[in-house]
Formats: C-alpha cells, sequence, structure tokens
C-alpha cells in the first residue's frame, strides 16, 4: 500500500501543478458570446475512441510475422532468432491465425470548469489465437526421442476479453486549448479461455478464468476543434493520444501468463516447442513487475462532440 500511496500522492501533486498553471480551457459554452443557455450547455462531451489498443497491434503484428516470416522481418530488419532460437522452424512446420473484435470505448465527460473535466468510460476488446501442428508437419518439429505417431492434429486455443470501465480527471492546457491530461483509474474485468489438444499422447485441456486488473494512469493527448469559429450548439473534435502510462495496483497478468505457459507446454509436449525459452514466474519473479507496468501507444484515435 506504501507505493501505491506515494503514486496517488504524485498524481495529485502533478494535477494540481497543471490546474494551477493551465488556466485556458475550453469555453464551457458552446456559443462563447452569449449567456442564454442553461448551466449544463457546453459543458459535456461524448468521446469515442475507435483504438484498438493491444489486442490490435498483437494481432495483425503476429499474423504478419507467421503469413510470410522471411519478407516481414527483412522489412522490419528483425532478427527474431534472438529471441527465438529457430524461429523459422516453427514457423514453417505450424499454422498461426490471430483475430479480434471490439467495440469503440465511449466515453462521457462533464466539464467542470474551463480547464478541467471528469470523464467515465466502458469499452470491450477480445482477441483470439490459434495455433495448429498439422498432422503431416509433425517430423520437422518433433522431439528425437518421440516415440508416438500423431492421431490428427495438434491444435491450441485461446481467447482473452477485456472490459476496460474508467473514471479520469481531465485537464486541458496550452495555449490554443488543445492539450488534454487525463489522469484515470481503471477497473478491467478479464475472461479468458484455454483449449489444447495434443495428438502425440491425446491429452486434451479446457480451462476458463476470470479475474480483473485495477490499474491508474496517465494519458497524455490533444483534442482538435474542426470548426473553431463555426457557433453551433454542438461541436466536433478530433482525439488523438500519443501514450498511456501507468502500473496495475491489482493484475491479474501475471495468472494469465502462467495460466497460458502450462498450457502451451501441454500442447508442445513431445515437440522442440518445450525447449524454447519461455521461463516461469518462480524462474523470472520479475515478470510479475514488468507485467504491473501499463504501457500504450497511440492509446486514443477517435473523435468527441461537445454540447
Amino acid at each position: 500500500m506504501s507505493n501505491l500511496r506515494k503514486i496517488f500522492i504524485i498524481i495529485f501533486f502533478c494535477i494540481s501543478v497543471i490546474n494551477l498553471y493551465a488556466k485556458n480551457g475550453l469555453a464551457l459554452s458552446t456559443v462563447s458570446d452569449t449567456n442564454k443557455y442553461p448551466y449544463m450547455k457546453g459543458r459535456q462531451m461524448i468521446n469515442i475512441n475507435f483504438s484498438s489498443g493491444w489486442a490490435g497491434f498483437l494481432t495483425a503484428s503476429l499474423n504478419a510475422i507467421t503469413y510470410d516470416y522471411e519478407v516481414t522481418t527483412n522489412f522490419a530488419k528483425l532478427n527474431l532468432n534472438l529471441l527465438i532460437p529457430n524461429i523459422s522452424k516453427f514457423v514453417h512446420n505450424m499454422d498461426f491465425k490471430g483475430s479480434m473484435w471490439y467495440i469503440p470505448n465511449i466515453a462521457y465527460t462533464f466539464l467542470y470548469r474551463e480547464n478541467l473535466g471528469f470523464e467515465f468510460g466502458i469499452g470491450v476488446q477480445s482477441m483470439s489465437f490459434n495455433l495448429t501442428i498439422p498432422e503431416g508437419k509433425f517430423a520437422g518439429i518433433a522431439s528425437s526421442d518421440k516415440g508416438s505417431i500423431p492421431n490428427g492434429n495438434s491444435t491450441f486455443e485461446t481467447t482473452y476479453t477485456y472490459i476496460p470501465i474508467t473514471f479520469g480527471v481531465k485537464l486541458f492546457s496550452g495555449k490554443s486549448r488543445r492539450t488534454v491530461n487525463t489522469f484515470r483509474i481503471g477497473f478491467e474485468p478479464i475472461v479468458y479461455s484455454l483449449r489444447t489438444r495434443n495428438a502425440l499422447n491425446g491429452e486434451t485441456t479446457s480451462e476458463k478464468h476470470r479475474n480483473f486488473n485495477l490499474y491508474i494512469s496517465y494519458e497524455l493527448g490533444w483534442s482538435i476543434e474542426l470548426f473553431p469559429t463555426r457557433e453551433w450548439s454542438v461541436k466536433p473534435y478530433i482525439d488523438i493520444s500519443l501514450l498511456e502510462i501507468g502500473y496495475y495496483a491489482k493484475s491479474s497478468a501475471h495468472l494469465l501468463y502462467r495460466d497460458t505457459r502450462d498450457a502451451f507446454l501441454s500442447f508442445g509436449a513431445g515437440t522442440d516447442l518445450v525447449d524454447l525459452p519461455i521461463p516461469s514466474l518462480s524462474e523470472a519473479p520479475y515478470l510479475q513487475y514488468v507485467l504491473g507496468i501499463r504501457f500504450i501507444l497511440f492509446p486514443r484515435i477517435g473523435f468527441s462532440m461537445r454540447f
């Protein structure tokens, strides 16, 4: 709790400093030269974020690498053999498919002052991965001491679904009132399932887990008014954020890692997959702290409507 207390102290200090120096904010009325509108007029915003976060990035990246390993790695100047020895052998003898779906994050913001708003948001992100060792390709990755003949394909299927629910404080700053500093507390239920079938030993597994994450974060972004000279009752904005960084006060990532690793080793039993450098949590205790860091590039690409 001492670390969490320090984090909250730092956040509230930053809020105080920004609130002190960010004198300009969004005009509280969408028609700036009149007072005919009631108190709520111009103080409300609906934000829609089309960024798919890690779900879109991971599935797209892994699909690109496995679809044409040589072309992708040469184009990106990547040497993945340093990370996974003999990776090309696994890529050529297994079929991989990643998919995702998401409901864009929708947030409501109430502008308490010109430069201060309170936000509530919710969204859904889901990603699925499927690894298959076809029956005819076992010879390429089977262990030398394999004594069994494969009966069909080996499969490894996973699905991870997140439901981020966030409460935040937005501070608008800058000369043009475009910079948005957002401090959030996020509650993130997660449901993930793991299903495997090993064609060498006939073993199958099926698991489903439910857990949640609790985190605090800071997001740096910009909100650009599209038609600043128009005095409309509803004004559109383009939103983009550079990064979001934070820390999980309560994280289930290490449990997800442990369960996924165990299922993967069950799927790969009898093949060279079990020799991949995938450490357990006991072998690499630092992983629990690394997985507790929240970091996302370009976490927000969307638009807002202020009314």
